[in-house]
């Protein structure tokens, strides 16, 4: 028997011994669930899932945390990281062209319906094309007519199947067995949980029970209600009674509930029947253990649903930590599938020939802690005194750059490219004898001197230690590799020249001060400090 080639899939569905499909070529959905409780519903079984109020809330939670966050059509080759090279102009172009035409389309609303295959295991969503009013260009020159979208429209998966190849198929009157094969590029499918399955592995396996038990729970407890709320009636007669009597008997006890008084011969008597129960746990706490693991299905935690007691705000803290990583795993995920079908279609369309293709990015990090950030660019660019182009704040705290000649809050340093001015803040030196503002100024002192002489020669030593933060700060793609690797540097920054240089100065300083008081004024140059007085 020949060997399969490695390029080939081997392990293929048609080989799976848990599968039978005899003579259908039509691939059945393996789903558990489906298999036992749907009874020939199929994907509809988890609509009923979808109708619970507290599983509907959080899947909806889990679609539009990721629908709300703001995505971005990078241009292929985009320097992004370090190494890689920089876009042309004509890669920009195909961005912007296939930016526009998501756009200018339902795209949103596309993505929300998409990603309710995170219940169904699958999604499927019919891509209508259209021709566009502006060209699209291409090599400098315009196209006479471009291919664009007009509209996205989602369809229940209820309605699809898969061959054993993996094909989709539309399920119809006429051909309800192996379903319609359909054309290239025209359905998106975003699958969910499993990449060997077709139809996915969709939360609705594991939510179906939890909403069942629910369900029939509220049922039983709006009967316990009952019992309780109004107690059952018991009427008595005496032997021999006649059936004229007993219905009348039965009638005024049908009439307890709704009128004020009845009436009834002294032979007949009517007592309530009080329920009574033993035990804590009740039909509530049923519903709320069932909301809770809904919740923990879906959002991989509980607390951002649900607060109870004291001292719930960090752990909730750490729980919303939990849900934004589903965020963020979500949007990646919803992002391949769009990179690897719908972004390249629109390209192949407009722009034939290209072989580097655009792709979308969702931005759905959370949002940074700007306190947090903002004390560490101090420390960084105050403290350290690390050159921090301006550009960076503004860009980091979400500020536009005033405009040319646009009136300013507060006055900027001199050097627009840095945070101080060149060589750090500028002392005022005065002549003897000379005054500001009609006062007079005395002259800097020798301590001043030798502060002003100790810091121009510490610059060197300085630029020495900084060296590896400032290797470092190159290498970092972001402020956060920053923050975690500034840590490892301290064995790399040798301090020991620059505290000799200011060892000698505070020496120096401290001789200045001794001949000051003893009426001499004279000054010492940090690097005579070796010298013996």
């Amino acid at each position: 028997m020949e060997k399969p080639k490695i390029i080939d899939e081997v392990a293929t569905i048609a080989k799976d011994i848990d599968i039978f499909y005899g003579w259908i070529k039509r691939l059945e959905n393996p789903d558990p669930v489906l298999r036992s409780e749907s009874s020939g519903k199929g994907l509809k079984l988890y609509d009923e899932v979808d109708r619970d109020a507290h599983a509907g809330s959080v899947l909806q939670q889990r679609c539009l945390a990721v629908v709300g966050k703001e995505w971005e059509i990078i241009p292929a080759k985009s320097a992004r990281k370090l190494g890689r090279p920089t876009s042309t102009s004509r890669e920009k172009v195909v961005a912007d062209f296939v930016s526009e035409v998501l756009e200018n389309c339902n795209f949103d609303q596309a993505r929300q319906e998409i990603l309710r295959a995170i219940l169904y295991g699958f999604y499927v969503a019919e891509i209508m094309w259209g021709h566009g009013g502006a060209a699209a260009p291409s090599d400098g020159a315009a196209v006479p007519a471009h291919i664009s979208i007009r509209k996205l429209i989602a369809k229940h998966p209820r309605r699809f199947s898969f061959t054993m190849e993996r094909e989709l198929r539309l399920i119809t009157p006429a051909d309800m067995i192996e379903g319609e094969p359909l054309p290239d590029r025209k359905f998106l499918i975003f699958t969910y949980g499993d990449s060997d399955n077709p139809y996915g592995r969709g939360l609705g396996q594991k939510l179906w029970w939890p909403v069942w038990f629910k369900k029939n729970g509220v049922k039983f407890w709006m009967v316990f209600l009952e019992k309780f709320g109004m107690p059952t009636v018991k009427g008595k007669y005496p032997p021999g009674t006649s059936p004229e009597q007993q219905e009348a008997l039965m009638e005024a006890i049908e009439a307890i509930q709704s009128d004020t008084g009845i009436k009834i011969p002294d032979s007949m008597d009517i007592e309530f029947l009080e329920a009574s129960r033993t035990g804590a746990v009740s039909h509530e706490q049923l519903c709320d253990y069932m909301d809770r693991q809904i919740s923990k299905a879906v959002l991989g935690q509980t607390l951002t649903t649900e607060i109870k007691g004291e001292g719930s705000y960090a752990a909730s803290q750490t729980h919303n930590d939990v849900r934004q990583e589903i965020i963020e795993a979500d949007a990646d995920l919803l992002d391949a599938c769009l990179n690897e079908s719908l972004i390249r279609w629109i390209v192949d369309y407009n722009f034939p020939g290209v072989s580097a293709y655009p792709k979308i990015k969702t931005y759905a990090g959370s949002k940074p802690d700007l306190t947090a950030q903002s004390e560490i660019d101090k420390k960084l660019a105050v403290d350290i005194g690390l050159p921090i182009g301006r550009s960076y704040f503004y860009e980091t705290y979400g500020i536009p750059e005033p405009a040319d000649g646009e009136e300013l809050v507060n006055v900027p340093p001199k050097n627009k490219g840095d945070i101080l001015p060149q060589g750090g803040p500028v002392i005022p030196q005065f002549a003897e004898g000379k005054t500001v503002r009609g006062e007079p100024v005395e002259p800097p002192d020798a301590a001043d001197q030798i502060a002003d002489r100790t810091a121009a020669e510490a610059g060197p030593a300085t630029d020495a230690v900084m060296a590896p933060l400032q290797r470092l700060v190159d290498k970092a793609e972001s402020m956060e590799d920053l923050r975690d690797s500034i840590i490892d540097l301290w064995g790399e920054m040798d301090p020991t020249d620059l505290g000799a240089v200011i060892a000698r100065g505070m020496m120096l300083a401290d001789m200045a001060g001794r001949y000051e008081i003893r009426g001499h004024d004279r000054v010492v140059s940090p690097s005579q400090g070796k010298k013996k007085a």
